[in-house]
């Protein structure tokens, strides 16, 4: 008998051993787009052409929920189909808080397996997969949200009760320059001189979404973008002279 039952977990974990999950991006918080990407190669999946994913929130801390697409175990839900991208691989795009109709603050890791529509077979579980943390960390300039694709809305803000420089802790009438770029690291588009929202008496912002702003040609994408808040301030004499700060780089994140 003891034999028998080993041979039956041997049997078990050698037709689970090669299933491999990957994450694009790498990292991500609860409200980030994430594509997972399971390979079934050595699993009862072997082969299939239709893979579901079953996924559940807060494993092993509690306050967990099942995926809002998963339907029923022996009849997954169309919503739960993976996209099949090559033999034996498939992927499934989510975003945590739409998943699992859970909150940020709800949200800390999350599991997940393959499965047939019926559920007569299927994959391991692939768990516990930590959210990131949404933390805010003030700074001098800083970026909203800090993982973004180029079709997603950014806001970028400068917080002048952080700044070092003299000029920029005086500089008033502030304004923002934009540069665009494509994934061959050429530059796109620029926007200069665009009025910055004063959210309090100290922290200014812009928010921006590319295909509104500027204009993208058929098929490009977007592969990162500079800013840079600018000024006033008053010289010697009471007169306005310009300044600005540093340039800051951001690289979109592509999900796609």
């Amino acid at each position: 008998m003891k034999k028998l039952i080993l041979s039956i977990i041997f049997t078990l974990s050698a037709a689970f051993a090669f299933a491999q999950v990957t994450f694009s991006p790498a990292t991500f918080t609860s409200e980030d787009e994430v594509i997972i990407t399971l390979d079934v190669t050595g699993t009862p999946l072997a082969g299939q052409n239709d893979v579901y994913i079953w996924a559940f929130s807060n494993d092993g801390v509690g306050g967990g929920k099942d995926a809002l697409t998963n339907g029923q175990w022996g009849s997954s839900s169309e919503s739960a189909k993976m996209t099949k991208i090559a033999t034996n691989k498939f992927t499934f795009k989510f975003t945590g808080t739409t998943l699992f109709g859970q909150s940020p603050a709800e949200l800390i890791n999350f599991g997940f397996l393959g499965k047939s529509k019926d559920g007569t077979k299927q994959t391991q579980d692939f768990k516990p997969y930590k959210f990131d943390p949404l933390v805010f960390t003030p700074s001098q300039f800083r970026i909203f949200p800090a993982k973004q694709d180029f079709t997603d809305m950014s806001t970028v803000y400068f917080h002048q009760d952080l700044a070092t420089d003299q000029n920029l802790q005086r500089m008033f009438d502030v304004k923002v320059n934009l540069t665009f770029y494509n994934d061959a690291g050429a530059v796109v588009a620029t926007r200069t001189a665009l009025v910055a929202v004063k959210e309090s008496s100290t922290v200014y912002s812009y928010s921006f979404i590319p295909e509104k702003l500027i204009t993208l040609t058929a098929g490009t994408k977007l592969s990162k973008f500079t800013y840079q808040f600018t000024g006033s301030v008053k010289d010697a004499n009471g007169g306005n002279v310009g300044t600005a700060g540093p340039v800051n780089e951001v690289t979109y994140t592509i999900f796609n």
